[in-house]
């Protein structure tokens, strides 16, 4: 009987161990749907990202890598959308606004795509004032 327990219990904390060590951070996935998307497998990425955004959903790169794998997927008002929650997470995301304008590109809005191109150029070139200022 004793055994028995023994086994019991060494199952039991094996398969917590085992739960435990599958579970990846939200950082990960996104890390995970970046080397899918390089290998052209974007349904995988698109679940890598989706999985980011459920873990933290205020991961901004879960979002952005998402509304990267939309446009290729052709799927343009879902990647607005992405591209979207990025820019109401991170307003400055030029990244974000770029792609954001490229999708609208892709949508045939070329006044929506230019503002959003401007918009990117502003705060590209923002950061780039900052970043060329020598420190005292």
């Amino acid at each position: 009987m004793n055994q028995l327990l023994l086994k019991f219990f060494g199952l039991l904390l094996m398969g917590m161990i085992l739960t435990q060590c599958g579970n990846k951070s939200s950082k990960e996935y996104v890390e995970e749907g970046i080397e899918h998307t390089k290998r052209e497998r974007f349904g995988s990425a698109r679940e890598s990202f989706l999985k980011a955004i459920e873990q933290d959903p205020k991961n901004v790169a879960g979002y952005y890598g998402l509304g990267g794998i939309y446009n290729l997927e052709k799927k343009y008002d879902d990647a607005e959308k992405a591209f979207k929650s990025v820019l109401q997470l991170d307003p400055a995301h030029y990244n974000a606004w770029y792609s954001l304008g490229y999708t609208y590109e892709l949508m045939g809005k070329k006044e929506d795509a230019e503002q959003s191109y401007e918009k990117s150029r502003r705060l590209k070139g923002k950061l780039d004032a900052i970043m060329s200022e020598e420190e005292p």
